[in-house]
């Protein structure tokens, strides 16, 4: 019998015997068969895809496994994780980066992967911080955050996208206007931004700023136009005054030409960037008249053709991406808000109001054949995002959605008056959609993002490459310097090195960790009783931690990962004197006495 058949029958058995217990049709419980065969992954297998889904105020990006819908890690990004090491520990560049960039908390919402030739080339992912203006860039190699900048001139960044072909930018919606310029709070000076970053450095190259509310993004494939939706043309401040008019637009934006007018010197600097208000330099925004308050921005794959949800209508209105022109405006349900594709010409898009996806042809649509609708699949409940597998792409696959659903309603267990997010998986591979799985994640993701295992097979890391500023295997030593204190310790199963060292109280104390391990998924940690020290440490890597020493007394420092048989001895001691009580050499090898200088040990 083969492996995959005794897998389905193991997992059909209960699931018929409840059947028969609770008189559900057979039809039904082999319908349930056949979706727990399809997301079931064995132990030891692998899934399909990385699905990368915005944490929204948990601050992160959340990775699951795709079928399996299986919860594999959080990516922090804009708020500390001490369980992860990340940012809660002075003196790491982890922290001193989110320090430096603004609030140590964050909003993300729109994850974004690198794109080459029109296909997901496995190298960063992009996501944005809406609360404060920030946007970060991870490094696909080893998921950890490469870079974080602030935003000039922006709030409320909401909508992120990759300018395509090239990535060479990421551009980001300032959803909220205000007068950045005069700082003056005159509603008549308010303008939004959308501003255009270098892909690698995320320095703010260049903005555009409009009256209006620029809400979600998205590029041409061409490298001429970005679009936007953009609402409360009005410019009002109150809710009633965002839906005076009847129309909003989407904004088509030429980008070659904005870098033209920033190259000749018609931009205005702005906070230090070149800002080019359209309402004095025309020409670089187009508006293009959509129902009122649109939201999804989507441009489909082959290019041609970008299509903004009505939210407040019942349509999705299809532009010309490269004559502006509107080519139809198909009703599709009630509350519309994004849209996602296949490799087979079929859109589907989420109906919030609905709790619907709804699967309807593009082309069909276009040409004005009534039978543009292909099937609909209730959600459970109020979907916002959607997303396909490569939909972003000039390559979709066709063959896995998801929908971000914004409540759950008894979909799980109860944990109080809050319930989790609820995320469901539907194949989309046949003319039917099926819902084939659901599963809670922490709070709160808006958008998603699927790249295939294979495109990043070959680039995750395994372990890090030891820098050169890395503390080598028989190089520990601790340095002092007054009443700073430097230890270069080394960390491997079972053992850090050294395992005592010496300070006195009041000390400045950097601990300089390295893990010399050099097989993959032999995490170490170091914690230090009392001193608000975690630090976690992946095979090859180093981390730095700094702290003032308490109190007189033995402080013991102990690994957080278990790591082996003797993980509960894998500890140290941290001696902490009195001022002016000598220490002793032998228990801080390498010692400099305080009023030798130091020779560069570090750098």
């Amino acid at each position: 019998m083969k492996t995959k058949y005794f897998f389905a029958l193991i997992i059909a058995a209960p699931l018929a015997f409840t059947a028969c217990n609770s008189e559900v049709p057979k039809e039904k419980a082999a319908a349930v068969a056949s979706a727990a065969q399809q997301v079931y992954v064995p132990p030891g297998k692998l899934d399909d895809y990385y699905a990368f889904l915005s944490g929204g105020q948990s601050g992160g990006v959340f990775v699951y496994g795709i079928p399996s819908c299986r919860y594999i890690r959080e990516i922090p990004i804009f708020e500390p994780r001490a369980g992860l090491g990340y940012a809660n520990n002075l003196g790491t560049e982890s922290y001193k980066r989110l320090r430096d960039s603004g609030p140590i908390w964050g909003d993300t919402h729109h994850p974004v992967l690198s794109q080459t030739d029109g296909k997901y080339d496995g190298k960063n992912l992009w996501i944005n911080d809406k609360a404060n203006g920030r946007v970060a860039r991870v490094d696909l190699h080893t998921f950890d955050v490469a870079e974080i900048k602030r935003v000039p001139n922006i709030q409320g960044a909401h909508g992120l996208a990759a300018y395509l072909p090239s990535c060479k930018y990421v551009f980001v919606n300032g959803e909220l206007e205000h007068d950045f310029e005069k700082n003056t709070t005159d509603p008549a000076n308010y303008r939004s931004v959308i501003a255009f970053l270098d892909g690698q450095t995320l320095e703010t190259k260049f903005e555009v700023s409009f009256v209006g509310n620029a809400d979600i993004a998205s590029s041409g494939k061409d490298g001429k136009y970005v679009f936007v939706t953009m609402y409360n043309t009005e410019n009002g401040q109150s809710s009633e005054g965002m839906i005076e008019r009847d129309r909003d637009a989407v904004g088509a934006i030429d980008v070659p030409l904005a870098e033209k007018l920033v190259a000749e010197g018609k931009a205005t600097v702005i906070n230090g960037v070149p800002v080019i208000d359209e309402t004095k330099i025309p020409g670089v925004l187009t508006r293009i008249p959509v129902p009122k308050n649109p939201h999804g921005c989507n441009v489909t794959p082959d290019g041609k053709y970008v299509l903004a949800s009505g939210k407040l209508s019942p349509t999705v209105t299809i532009i010309d991406a490269h004559t502006l022109k509107v080519v139809a405006e198909p009703e599709v349900g009630l509350g519309p808000l994004h849209s996602t594709f296949d490799n087979r010409g079929n859109v589907y898009t989420s109906l919030f109001v609905d709790s619907q996806i709804v699967k309807w042809n593009l082309e069909k649509a276009i040409k004005g054949d009534p039978s543009y609708l292909v099937d609909r699949v209730d959600v459970h409940y109020n979907v916002g995002h959607t997303k396909a597998a490569g939909a972003d792409t000039s390559y979709p696959s066709g063959d896995w959605l998801i929908s971000l659903n914004k409540l759950s309603k008894g979909m799980f267990l109860p944990v109080g008056p809050a319930m989790p997010e609820s995320q469901e998986l539907i194949d989309i591979s046949g003319d039917k959609m099926k819902v084939v799985a659901a599963f809670p994640s922490p709070p709160e993701p808006h958008d998603a993002v699927m790249v295939s295992r294979q495109v990043l097979a070959d680039k995750v890391a395994q372990t890090y490459q030891l820098p050169a500023k890395a503390t080598k295997l028989g190089e520990e030593k601790v340095v002092r310097n007054g009443k700073k204190l430097e230890v270069f310790m080394t960390c491997i199963r079972s053992k850090f090195i050294p395992e005592s060292f010496e300070v006195h109280q009041g000390d400045e104390v950097t601990i300089h960790l390295t893990n010399v391990e050099t097989v993959r998924d032999m995490t170490h940690g170091l914690a230090i009783a009392n001193h608000g020290i975690n630090l976690a440490c992946d095979p090859g890597q180093s981390q730095d931690a700094t702290f003032t020493a308490g109190k007189p007394g033995t402080y013991w420092y102990y690994c957080t990962w278990f790591c082996s048989a003797l993980h509960l001895e894998m500890r140290g001691r941290m001696l902490v004197k009195n001022d002016g009580e000598p220490v002793s050499d032998s228990l801080n090898p390498g010692a400099v006495p305080a009023n030798v200088e130091p020779k560069a040990s570090y750098e």
